[in-house]
């Protein structure tokens, strides 16, 4: 079993539950799932089923990366989640910070293929992947931006903001160094109750950390201000 997660109150930060889903607010840093090489290393499916078991992992996210993340309660569900996967009908909106002046709002419709051991990289041969990219504010020192997926590629957003030449900040990968991780953040997601068919939105504040890298790129920094770029709340 994995340790207790770093910065989190009382381990697990939840954002909404029923009998059905859980949906929690990941914290940066930690991984989804168990690595093989890393077995006394903390993960979040291992302190979900520590609250509630069993837990059945629906998505995954970045180490890296923050915000929204479900897991399902019942395997008698899960056909019915993955079939709204597989018809587009979950909807997942980020946050990201990147690198330069990104003012214009844009889709990028751009293949992806594996390139090494942990990398890809936009290529002829590889699988459409369509990222849609709307400007909130851009300066020079860099730009916050609001994104939405119509595929899931791995690295899928992180590729294309590369490939046009405005990386995620902090993106080592991709990018350089430049902030304390990629600044990138699962604000939220929406999809029908697989119980109900009622339209469940749920979102997920920005952490510290992102706020800090705003603030000190003069971009909008505070929660209030996220707000009112379009963050929303728990829905149903």
């Amino acid at each position: 079993m994995g340790a207790e997660l770093p910065g989190v109150a009382s381990g697990l930060a939840i954002l909404y539950e029923d009998d059905t889903l859980i949906f929690i607010n990941k914290p940066p840093g930690i991984v989804v799932q168990q690595r093989m090489f890393e077995p006394d290393e903390p993960f979040l499916h291992d302190l979900v089923e520590r609250h509630t078991s069993p837990a059945y992992l629906m998505q995954r996210l970045d180490r890296g990366t923050s915000g929204v993340i479900f897991f399902s309660k019942s395997s008698a569900m899960n056909v019915r989640l993955t079939r709204q996967f597989e018809r587009k009908r979950i909807t997942k909106r980020y946050l990201a910070i990147c690198e330069g002046e990104l003012a214009e709002t844009q889709t990028i419709d751009a293949p992806i293929a594996r390139i090494g051991a942990i990398k890809f990289g936009v290529r002829d041969h590889g699988k459409r992947s369509i990222t849609h990219v709307r400007a909130l504010s851009a300066k020079p020192s860099g730009s916050l931006v609001d994104i939405t997926l119509e595929t899931g590629r791995t690295h899928q957003i992180r590729v294309h903001l590369s490939a046009i030449g405005h990386p995620l900040a902090g993106d080592w990968l991709y990018g350089e160094s430049s902030a304390v991780r990629p600044m990138l953040h699962a604000a939220e997601l929406e999809m029908l109750h697989p119980l109900t068919g009622q339209t469940l939105r749920v979102a997920a504040p920005a952490p510290a950390d992102f706020l800090e890298e705003a603030e000190r790129r003069g971009l909008p920094s505070r929660a209030e201000d996220m707000d009112g770029l379009g963050m929303r709340h728990v829905s149903r």
